[in-house]
């Protein structure tokens, strides 16, 4: 069996300070592997938004233990998270976070240059492969405030 690209193991995650606190998650284990896809099914408030969260690294959990790409990522601090989220996740919220002056491709292009430090037409190159592979590449030169969130 292949080594798993994600495990959870006993993953909590609660908001607020006592005496309020709220356990959103309690005690998730998940394992997913390369290539498996996995579906977060579940009413309203159970939890989906909040483990899609701890996955994204954007929110660390309270407990519990998260390997991503074989790094235990509770181990990290918060610019080792930020490092790690940028060169190893693409994210895509439910409501779109574009910079509205900016087309489409632009909006991809931009966070490359930061990362890397550096303007490279490979780089324009692959936000088009990407706008393509989404069905947006029509839409390159579109700002964002012309697309459509749904």
């Amino acid at each position: 069996m292949p080594e798993p690209l994600l495990e959870l193991k006993e993953v909590v995650k609660d908001y607020g300070t006592p005496p309020l606190v709220t356990r959103a998650l309690r005690g998730v284990d998940l394992s997913v592997t390369p290539g498996e896809f996995a579906a977060l099914i579940g009413p309203s408030g159970s939890g989906k938004t909040t483990l899609l969260n701890v996955i994204g690294l954007l929110h660390k959990p309270t407990s519990g233990r998260m390997t991503l790409a074989g790094t235990d990522t509770t181990r990290l601090d918060d610019d080792g998270l930020t490092r790690f989220r940028a060169r190893t996740l693409g994210f895509v919220f439910q409501f779109h976070h574009l910079v509205p002056a900016l087309t489409a491709l632009e909006n991809i292009v931009v966070p490359m240059w930061s990362l890397q430090g550096r303007r490279d037409e490979s780089m324009r190159r692959r936000a088009l492969e990407l706008l393509d592979a989404v069905g947006l590449a029509h839409k390159a030169d579109s700002r964002a405030t012309a697309l459509s969130g749904g």
